[in-house]
């Protein structure tokens, strides 16, 4: 016979998650109405100031996209086919070259202190990596561009990636923050259910060979992962404000680069922080989703909260790596250790 719960335990136990999301949603709301009143206090003053730089540098962005546009005759089709795909091909190219380098190589040998987990990948496997390289090339070469092909009767239906004016600055920044909650419900919920017994062996378990993963293994995985939690959480933001392509082509650079950090393996100082994901590569069963949100709201983050990785997950001002900064805890056997910081 199971076990009968004890109804006053279970009520506690409700009690208690309720409590947790309360905090959650008044923190939510703590940050979101401090950013209001903040914005509304400077807005006065600080806009003309602002209008003004944008002016310039939106006639600046107004004058690289024509320029774009006319290269390529102007031609929707094209531009959104060929010219996504050119993009996306060479921001992944660019942003992975150096760490691709060094995890090569070993060098440069600055680089190397700011490893995540000292001593893997150094250097990296070459068997290993070539599989990856194999993998990756595939989905950036041919999921990526058949997926915006078959994306693009759908982005047009919606009056998305329309051609004319770049938007003010207003409204970048109002678009920005939609990408960003977008992709974080779209890829939390996707990257947990590719978690699920049903999904994992044959889906994701691929991109969990790598338990310290390096940067090009972002898009390590399935088709139909690299559609579902890549592709799809990164582009549906733009489709749904009914973005410019030019802004859509910004957004996906900051996506690119941002997973690129994510999986790269080094915490470089004034740049993202890769702690939260790389220990979920490391552990598996925590930290889902991208800014953390959801994994709060759902407590899915636990395993990770007052972790080491924890205490260092932020964006480092220092050029002291932050493993030195905050030493590893040291088990018995003095080796370092994913426990908790007391």
């Amino acid at each position: 016979m199971g076990q009968v719960k004890d109804p006053k335990t279970e009520t506690e136990e409700d009690t208690q998650n309720r409590g947790a999301l309360w905090e959650t949603l008044k923190s939510l709301l703590f940050i979101l109405g401090t950013a209001i009143l903040a914005t509304i206090a400077v807005r006065n003053s600080v806009n003309p100031y602002i209008h003004k730089i944008w002016g310039a540098s939106h006639d600046f962005w107004g004058e690289l996209w024509n320029s774009i546009y006319d290269l390529f005759g102007r031609n929707d089709h094209l531009t959104h086919h060929l010219g996504s795909a050119l993009t996306s091909t060479a921001y992944f190219l660019v942003f992975n070259a150096v760490f691709l380098f060094c995890d090569i190589t070993g060098k440069p040998a600055w680089l190397l202190k700011y490893k995540v987990q000292e001593g893997k990948n150094e250097p990296v496997d070459q068997k290993k990596l070539w599989k990856c390289i194999r993998t990756s090339a595939f989905n950036l070469l041919v999921v990526s561009p058949v997926f915006t092909l078959v994306l693009y009767p759908m982005a047009l239906a919606l009056g998305s990636y329309h051609k004319g004016q770049l938007p003010t600055f207003e409204r970048l920044l109002v678009e920005f923050v939609v990408f960003t909650l977008v992709e974080e419900v779209m890829f939390y919920y996707s990257h947990r259910l590719l978690h699920s017994p049903r999904f994992y062996a044959k889906y994701h378990k691929q991109h969990h060979e790598w338990t310290a993963p390096i940067g090009i293994t972002s898009i390590y995985c399935t088709p139909l992962e690299m559609v579902c939690s890549n592709l799809l959480p990164s582009i549906m933001g733009p489709m749904i404000m009914q973005s410019h392509i030019f802004v859509a082509w910004i957004w996906i650079a900051l996506v690119i680069f941002s997973t690129t950090l994510a999986h790269g393996g080094y915490h470089v100082p004034f740049l993202f922080s890769p702690e939260a994901h790389d220990y979920h590569h490391k552990t598996f069963n925590c930290w889902f989703g991208t800014i953390g949100i959801l994994d709060k709201l759902h407590k899915t983050d636990k395993p990770f909260c007052g972790s080491i990785q924890e205490v260092r997950h932020y964006v480092s001002f220092s050029l002291t790596p932050v493993k030195e900064l905050h030493p590893d805890p040291a088990d018995r056997r003095g080796n370092a250790s994913c426990t908790k910081v007391e």
